[in-house]
């Protein structure tokens, strides 16, 4: 009921009061005949204070439930029963209601309980499978990498001769390549001798042939004629 009145203007006590031709503490007997009737102690908006605030409907009800206690033979409780529609059937009814939702509640609880319990066994059954899983391929790499070590053993102790071998081979590789390089040089120091040589012989040959050429052109230089000088007639009148 305080809940509808949020946007409504409420009026404090006195004002109520002063509409309703009755005091404060009348007022305040009827709002708690209507409160315990309705079962709602917060059935009237309050300040911070706790005072009670009152709407137009709430004022309106009010003046029904005072003008049916004055006509009728009725007591207050049995007025505001009929005023604020609010009878023991409908409060009983309001009971099971509320003892119905608690028992769906309790089930519901348990239901969800169960639920959980069984999730848990399922998720340790789950942990404990992977523990297991876990454990076997722990083992299944200890294996192997115990496979691979005398794998790798074996296969060192196959290389060593072959490595020996090789080591020879190499030693001797280095050893005629050294003896080439030995030959190689004896070989330049001879082809460099038989070279001058060769120089000098050819030089030797070139200075012969340039001795007989000169020897030839002298000779023939010997041998050829002079001309005879070539007199004119006119030289007679001058010797």
């Amino acid at each position: 009921m305080a809940s509808d009145h949020n946007f409504e203007e409420l009026e404090a006590p006195a004002k109520t009061a002063e509409e309703l031709h009755i005091s404060v503490a009348t007022l305040r007997k009827y709002s708690l005949i209507v409160e315990k009737v309705t079962g709602n102690k917060d059935y009237y908006e309050r300040t911070k204070q706790k005072s009670r605030l009152y709407s137009a409907k709430d004022i309106e009800d009010l003046k029904a439930f005072k003008a049916l206690s004055k006509k009728a033979d009725l007591t207050l409780q049995e007025a505001a029963r009929q005023i604020f529609a609010v009878s023991d059937k409908k409060a009983e009814e309001a009971k099971k209601a509320a003892k119905v939702q608690k028992e769906v509640a309790t089930k519901t609880a348990t239901v969800d309980a169960d639920q959980v319990v069984k999730l848990l066994t399922m998720l340790q059954n789950t942990i404990a499978s992977q523990n297991q899983a876990i454990q076997d391929l722990q083992k299944q790499v200890a294996r192997v990498e115990a496979q691979n070590k005398k794998l790798i053993d074996r296969s060192h102790q196959l290389a060593e001769p072959e490595s020996t071998d090789s080591q020879k081979e190499v030693q001797s590789n280095k050893d005629q390549e050294a003896a080439n390089n030995i030959t190689e040089e004896q070989k330049s120091d001879q082809e460099v001798h038989e070279e001058i040589l060769r120089k000098a012989r050819e030089n030797e040959e070139k200075r012969r042939k340039q001795k007989v050429e000169e020897n030839i052109h002298r000779t023939l230089a010997q041998m050829q004629i002079r001309p005879k000088k070539k007199h004119h007639w006119w030289d007679r009148f001058f010797n």
